[in-house]
């Protein structure tokens, strides 16, 4: 009778424990959705759509990144002050949708101070409601993980969710922008286009929410070791290591990689038009392009769901960066030939690196702010580097960015070849210095 309970007990715990995890995964799904959109189409969306100058288009996008990277330290120390973080996700989550729904929905599109204000004031809500939404679910990953397994399991549903949300992003777009009586062209008569993608995508957000806070039961933080400390004093002494910072390093290069891959690969197509894109459809080839990316990233993280213990995680970083260097060089080498067709191999392998670099540097994260007890304040600054540093990249992109394609053909072939490249680097020199110092 004791061991049928036993078992009893066990099967409870087990679908328990499942429940927990397929709601925790549930938790991202609309700041992923968000983002898809946000890094892949938002600066097309000003400057194709809206007719925004490129430099303005630029600033804006600058904008969101400041003021998410200001506001993620902030965010970080009342996460790990207040330890509610259910509450804090439900306030990101509002903040996300109203910022968010709204960007895509009103037509503002004439350069005054009037317009900039307008966007401006909407990106701000929307990048405070992101950042918090983020640093909350990220820090219930060390709350609720027993162990690094644990903790790993976690980390891989959480990619996995943002790979099929980027996926439902590029299905949708896919679906919407494709028409048969309309021009190849994608222009200011598609602004309703995208408003309709956008209200779909946050009622598909909204819904996920809601079953999240339903699935996964209350989670705060254990201050017990935190109460005889200041929290301040716990910070301050977690800055002094040099761990934080190479950890910051790291998720700042295969998140940045990331990201600039997201921004720039329509922008790449638009460009390629005039060269070997030319016979085809662009409003498949901007939505089918990223969707190969991000299948590829979505059966890696099934792969790396499945890898054995002696696999680390610094050697998957390694190899993922490998991978995420050899597409940098296959567009270096190809930007002057036909990429039609390589053009699908060349967003296999940054699929493949993307996740590889992701989940590995989010492990290790992980283990930081498990050791450190400092959940919010960990994801904080090592987002924050993220942040800051592509919202001025993308500043400088654009400020450089010709006013004619014919100025400079393979202007956005570059970016992607050596920005990326760059960010790819940087990563394989941390994690070597990580490596090093075992």
């Amino acid at each position: 009778m004791q061991d049928t309970e036993v078992i009893t007990i066990q099967r409870i715990e087990a679908s328990s424990s499942c429940m927990q995890k397929l709601s925790f995964g549930l938790g991202h799904v609309y700041n992923d959705l968000c983002a898809a959109v946000w890094f892949s189409y938002t600066l097309f969306y000003f400057h194709i759509v809206l007719q925004l100058e490129s430099a303005t288009a630029g600033i804006l996008i600058m904008l969101g990144q400041v003021s998410d990277a200001v506001v993620t330290p902030i965010i970080g120390w009342a996460v790990d002050k207040t330890g509610n973080l259910k509450l804090w996700h439900v306030a990101g989550t509002t903040a996300v949708g109203v910022g968010f729904s709204l960007i895509f929905s009103v037509n503002s599109n004439d350069d005054s101070w009037w317009s900039l204000l307008w966007y401006g004031a909407l990106i701000i809500l929307f990048q405070i409601g992101w950042a918090t939404v983020q640093i909350s679910h990220l820090s219930i990953i060390p709350s609720i993980s027993r162990d690094h397994t644990h903790s790993a399991d976690l980390t891989t549903i959480r990619y996995a969710a943002s790979v099929c949300c980027g996926i439902t992003v590029y299905l949708i777009t896919w679906i919407v922008l494709k028409t048969n009586h309309e021009p190849d062209k994608v222009g200011p008569n598609d602004f309703y286009k995208f408003r309709e993608i956008a209200l779909i995508l946050t009622s598909i957000g909204v819904l996920c929410s809601a079953l999240f806070y339903c699935g996964l039961h209350t989670v705060n933080h254990n201050y017990e070791d935190l109460s005889k400390n200041n929290p301040l004093n716990e910070r301050s002494n977690l800055l002094k290591t040099s761990i934080i910072y190479q950890v910051s390093l790291l998720y700042m290069a295969s998140r940045l990689f990331t990201t600039l891959n997201l921004i720039y690969t329509p922008l790449f197509l638009e460009e390629r038009q005039t060269a070997d894109v030319a016979n085809s459809d662009i409003r498949q080839a901007i939505a089918i392009v990223p969707l190969v990316t991000f299948l590829s990233s979505f059966f890696t993280s099934i792969i790396l769901k499945c890898r054995s213990q002696q696999v680390t995680d610094k050697l998957i970083y390694i190899i993922g960066s490998i991978l995420s260097l050899t597409a940098c060089a296959w567009i270096a080498i190809g930007m002057h030939y036909d990429l039609t067709y390589q053009i699908y191999g060349i967003a296999t392998l940054t699929g493949i690196g993307s996740s590889s670099t992701m989940i590995s540097s989010l492990c290790i994260t992980a283990d930081v702010a498990k050791t450190h007890k400092l959940g919010g304040s960990v994801y904080s600054i090592v987002t924050f580097t993220d942040k800051l540093i592509s919202g001025g990249i993308v500043l400088i992109t654009q400020h450089l960015s010709p006013k004619s394609i014919d100025l400079s053909p393979n202007f956005y072939a570059h970016v992607l070849a050596y920005v990326c490249g760059g960010t790819a680097i940087t990563g394989l020199i941390t994690v070597a210095i990580l490596y090093c110092q075992r």
